[in-house]
């Protein structure tokens, strides 16, 4: 019966045929070049997310981890729509890219759940020699922590630099994912904690790339804390949304009871809504101070009982009502425990996408100095140039066309007409008041006209906003 079993998987295979695996299964190799034994087949892989790189792909495990449980999928579609801890399922064709061993032409997603525990593999640096293929191979694509090392080179002009524990033998690190200072990356500094994912790369080795700070600890008290606005994915224009904050650790020994924080923002894009508790290590007093014109926001907390956590956890969550579509950066300006400063500080970003096919134009001015101004009046002789922020619901799947149009209607300039590649479904463009042969127009009302096209269905959509080109008086 195992035979025949054997048989009818190896005929599958043969056919093209989807099978479903683990990253053990596909990752675990006797061979001499350490291919997989499922190398130019189409399979199907569930794991939970532990790592992404941004707009490439991202890093699957096995819940367990351990050698050979993790693997690399290249795919921006994916890295665009899961976040860590999520548990998914992705069919696609395993490949050998640049010596990595990959899920590569992903032809189907499925999200299986969230806020799973994300599977991490303790090591020595004695079992990830950065040039010993016998021993780090097993650990490409795995998650894995060190502790406990010594930095024994600095950062180099590619973002790499060596450790060792005690053992002696060198493991290297990588910026891949997340850059740290390279002012902070001293030899002969011991740090209590170094994390990521393992990756190769032909002429550097085996390399751990850490995801973000809290992936770099250097003492382990308080100061070493790492506090993160998360991101706000979905968000709409005039509806609140809850943006979390979250700390790393707090250790039962450090009884923090207090905590201050300042944040800002641009009231013209988001409005600061109060706070939330719910479900986070903030129960107690809460007192905060929102700035005259509305831009800053100074927090202190002081807790009932100490604040203790083993893990990465929300702290508080922010309510913030968006005014308007794309981007808008919530700042971390600043953040105390029980007076004690915390330097690695993260801001939020929330991101209000476009729900409508619509023809999205948001017109602003960018003043010399980067300043902006939110009139459509600007002065291109005093280096000033109008920026155009468009977009709809289709996103990349949308063409965008933005002409410019003379006070007689006469057609003066095209600055616009593109696929809108952002993820977001917004893109931008600064105009420097240039017709279309590059000759500066004369000051006057002008006219910004969008159209934006669906390449799918062909449907149209249409705006049109004023522009005012003005110079300084004689």
């Amino acid at each position: 019966m195992k035979a025949f079993l054997l048989s009818v998987l190896a005929l599958s295979l043969s056919l093209g045929l989807f099978a479903q695996l683990s990253c053990y299964e596909i990752q675990y190799t006797e061979a001499a070049n350490y291919d997989s034994p499922y190398m130019g087949q189409n399979v199907i892989v569930k794991g939970i997310v532990t790592a992404i790189r941004s707009g490439q792909g991202l890093y699957l495990g096995d819940e367990d981890g351990g050698a050979w449980t993790g693997l690399y999928v290249q795919d921006a579609t994916s890295a665009n729509e899961y976040v860590l801890g999520d548990k998914v399922q992705l069919s696609g064709k395993v490949v050998e890219l640049q010596g990595v061993t990959t899920l590569s032409t992903i032809s189907a997603r499925n999200k299986l759940s969230s806020n799973n525990p994300i599977p991490i593999t303790a090591l020595s640096t004695a079992d990830l020699p950065f040039g010993d293929a016998s021993l780090s191979e097993r650990y490409e694509g795995v998650l894995v922590r060190l502790n406990n090392v010594e930095i024994l080179s600095p950062m180099d002009n590619f973002g790499m630099f060596t450790v060792a524990d005690e053992s002696g033998i060198a493991s290297k690190l990588d910026d891949v994912l997340y850059v740290p200072q390279a002012s902070t990356i001293v030899v002969g500094d011991w740090w209590f904690q170094m994390q990521g994912v393992v990756d190769f790369h032909s002429s550097a080795g085996y390399k751990i790339l850490p995801r973000n700070s809290d992936d770099l600890i250097k003492v382990d008290d308080v100061s070493s804390s790492v506090i993160t606005l998360k991101g706000v994915p979905n968000a709409q224009p005039n509806q609140n949304c809850l943006m979390d904050v979250i700390t790393t650790k707090l250790n039962t020994e450090w009884e923090i009871r207090e905590y201050r924080m300042k944040i800002s923002f641009d009231p013209a894009e988001v409005l600061f809504q109060g706070y939330d508790t719910g479900g986070t290590l903030s129960q107690g007093t809460m007192n905060y101070t929102l700035s005259e014109a509305g831009d800053e926001v100074d927090m202190h907390f002081v807790a009932t009982n100490p604040m203790v956590s083993a893990e990465t956890a929300k702290l508080l969550k922010l309510k913030f009502m968006p005014l308007s579509f794309g981007d808008i950066t919530i700042h971390l300006e600043s953040f105390s425990y029980d007076g004690v400063n915390i330097r690695s500080l993260t801001d939020g970003v929330i991101n209000a996408k476009i729900s409508k096919n619509i023809a999205y134009l948001n017109i602003t001015t960018l003043k010399a100095g980067n300043s902006i101004d939110r009139k459509n009046i600007f002065d291109p002789t005093q280096n000033e140039k109008i920026n155009f922020e468009y977009g709809t619901k289709t996103g990349f799947l949308a063409r965008a066309l933005i002409r410019i149009y003379d006070a007689q209607g006469r057609l003066v300039a095209t600055p616009v007409n593109q696929n809108i590649v952002s993820t977001t479904g917004i893109d931008n463009f600064a105009w420097n008041g240039r017709d279309s042969n590059m000759k500066p127009l004369a000051p006057g009302l002008y006219y910004c006209h969008l159209e934006v096209s669906n390449r799918e269905s062909g449907a149209r959509y249409k705006t049109v906003q004023p522009v005012v080109i003005k110079s300084r008086l004689k």
